[in-house]
């Protein structure tokens, strides 16, 4: 197998977020029902952004929780802000900067972001970017934006959107029996990285694959269920173990192979993604799940082979 271009794979955290147990491990009771009644929390667990060193550049994968999030005024208000405060309780301990800059990496290196869903959590620091650095996002997630009510689906534009951000959505759909109409043109920016769709018949269960630099060693994956547009990074890496990032696809990746999964989003979509990622491991010896808020990532990435 020839040599892979990714360098260093690093986590780190910008502060812990507590869930309530349907959260991660959702149960016979709707979503509204255990969100008014939960009593009790998960541990904390952390919010981590990923970094990618590779010879285009730095890739940050997810984004982490803004500072400002703390503030009044942050979260919508009603019963919007009831179900944000009910389903989910942040701390932010450090900026993004800060928390790149204790594993010797400055945010103005990043040469692209990836975020694999538009929650806050994962795209709420993306006004810190140099401007016009691309933020890949999926088009259906992108979509999002121009919703009725995108706070619905747990999207605040405000925060995830700013003025100035270069959000790029690529489509994740050519797996998938898509119309022409129905079909995204990708963004002359995206094209521009030299990626395309990717073909590759080992990730064809998907609904999408995206070859983000063209070489194979970053692939974005269509892994919809937590939101309708959630996409998770695939990373080859050569010889090494193969590394997949999936965002809030699931809390604790030992649960994956029960079939259990989180008790938000499409429980349907989210059965059917769960199903396809245990499906890729078998076909990926060595494949490391890596979920955005499992306190396991840290000795997972260094017992990695």
């Amino acid at each position: 197998m020839t040599d892979s271009p990714i360098g260093r794979v690093v986590a780190v955290s910008t502060g812990t977020v507590r869930v309530r147990p349907q959260n991660i491990a959702g149960d016979w009771r709707p979503m509204l029902w255990w969100t008014a009644t939960s009593r009790t929390w998960s541990e904390p667990m952390p919010i981590w952004t990923f970094a990618i060193e590779h010879p285009r550049g730095l890739v940050l994968f997810d984004l982490g929780q803004s500072p400002a999030s703390a503030e009044p005024g942050y979260y919508p208000g009603g019963f919007l802000g009831w179900a944000f405060a009910r389903q989910a309780s942040f701390v932010v301990e450090r900026s993004l900067p800060d928390a790149l800059a204790g594993e010797g990496i400055g945010l103005p290196d990043a040469s692209i972001a990836v975020v694999s869903h538009l929650h806050q959590d994962h795209a709420g620091n993306i006004a810190l970017l140099e401007p016009g650095v691309p933020v890949l996002v999926s088009a259906q997630e992108h979509g999002l934006l121009d919703a009725k009510t995108p706070e619905m689906h747990g999207v605040m534009p405000r925060h995830v959107s700013p003025k100035g951000a270069n959000l790029l959505p690529v489509p994740l759909d050519n797996f998938a029996d898509n119309s022409p109409a129905t079909t995204v043109e990708p963004p002359a920016a995206l094209l521009a990285l030299g990626g395309g769709p990717c073909d590759d018949p080992e990730l064809s269960g998907f609904p999408g694959a995206w070859d983000l630099y063209g070489d194979g060693s970053l692939v974005l994956l269509s892994t919809p269920g937590h939101t309708p547009g959630s996409a998770s990074l695939l990373i080859k890496r050569g010889s090494r173990s193969p590394l997949l990032l999936v965002g809030d696809v699931t809390y604790d990746p030992t649960l994956m192979p029960q079939g259990i999964v989180p008790g938000t989003g499409a429980e349907g979509l989210q059965r059917t993604t769960t199903a396809e990622i245990v499906a890729l491991a078998e076909r990926l010896p060595g494949l490391v799940v890596l979920a955005a808020h499992d306190p396991a990532v840290p000795h997972l990435l260094s017992t990695a082979h």
